[in-house]
């Protein structure tokens, strides 16, 4: 008969930060300093030890039991990611010792979960939530709303970053909301295209191709008729027609105001919550296109990452399954909360208490 069992090692020295939570609310986390431990016997050396890790929060509905399972196949030795059952076998040939340690396992994954329920506590998580239901409700809304309209979504590949002036389109594409190709245009801009890790378009593929003016009436008459104009990144789309139209005297009648983010309600809706160290707030980061896609319709993105109608195309399966989660929802707007002067010295405290009045 074996006395060998599986220990929890916590070696922190310090109590559970808040932006550590909030990294693992969305992105999982290693802690430094917690580990499992397969102790043949009480005070002799170990057997084996592997690094625990802390799934996503939000992925398991905040449920301690549910991340406990999700965590004990997920084990890590050295660079190996290994589940529980692997590891006890790692520890020993010995099958009393074996049987032994997996004995010991529903008292280990006890203490696990008091381990993890300090993360689902935390005040982090409730900021998150009502993020959630914030994103919720305006996509609900969204979904009404916008029930019968016109909706183009566009994506542009350029030669750079919508803020640098020299940026020129190489390629625009859009398609109506049911994905259906509406143009799907790659354009000259008279010179050599210089490598990009951004877009996958040669100078040999735009032979031959239109340039922006020969191409101008065709795109900004199909945006300018549509009732929303959705894009990812709305910001940089609109800057890259706006600054070429300037740029190369085309005219130029698209409001702004008829444009719609799926970025922003991605970010909303998925963003990870993160803690500005310098500037001492909370923000929500925006996820890539390809993460949220994989997200909310869990499912691998499909075609060319790089490629201005394979993302229009993802961009408009995201927002329609994003108005479908919204449509379906049973949140209801939250009541605003009185404001409260609030008097602290801690950083954190002080950004809990304006983000919950913002």
């Amino acid at each position: 008969m074996s006395n060998a069992q599986l220990i929890l090692l916590d070696k922190r020295n310090q109590p559970l930060k808040e932006y550590l939570v909030a990294v693992a609310a969305s992105d999982g986390l290693n802690i430094k300093g917690v580990e499992v431990m397969a102790s043949p016997a009480k005070g002799e050396k170990s057997l084996l030890n592997a690094n625990i890790y802390i799934p996503p929060l939000e992925k398991f509905d905040y449920n301690p039991k549910k991340l406990v399972a999700e965590s004990l196949t997920k084990l890590t030795i050295g660079e190996e990611v290994v589940d529980m059952d692997t590891y006890i076998e790692r520890a020993s040939e010995d099958e009393a010792v074996r049987k032994a340690l997996t004995k010991s396992l529903p008292k280990f994954s006890k203490k696990l979960e008091t381990l993890i329920k300090e993360f689902c506590v935390s005040d982090v998580i409730p900021l998150i939530q009502e993020r959630r239901n914030d994103a919720l409700f305006k996509l609900k809304n969204h979904a009404k709303d916008l029930k019968d309209k016109n909706i183009v979504c566009i994506d542009i590949e350029a030669t750079n970053i919508s803020t640098d002036p020299e940026a020129d389109i190489i390629q625009v594409s859009a398609c109506d909301k049911e994905g259906n190709e509406l143009f799907n245009q790659l354009i000259n801009p008279g010179y050599d295209i210089p490598d990009n890790e951004k877009h996958n378009i040669t100078t040999e593929m735009v032979q031959g191709q239109p340039t922006l003016a020969e191409a101008w009436d065709m795109i900004h008459d199909t945006l300018q008729n549509a009732d929303v104009v959705l894009a990812y990144s709305t910001e940089s789309d609109f800057m890259y027609l706006e600054k070429s139209a300037e740029k190369k005297l085309l005219r130029f009648e698209l409001d702004y105001n008829t444009w719609l983010d799926a970025a922003e309600l991605s970010k909303d809706l998925i963003g990870a919550m993160r803690w500005h160290s310098e500037k001492m707030y909370w923000f929500f980061k925006t996820p890539k296109l390809t993460h949220a896609y994989e997200v909310v319709l869990e499912k691998e993105f499909p075609g060319d990452a790089h490629d201005a109608l394979a993302d229009a195309r993802a961009t408009i399966d995201l927002f329609n399954a994003m108005m479908e989660k919204g449509a379906k929802s049973q949140v209801k707007q939250a009541k605003p909360k009185a404001k409260k002067e609030v008097i602290t010295n801690n950083p954190f405290a002080a950004a809990f208490a304006n983000a919950k009045r913002s």
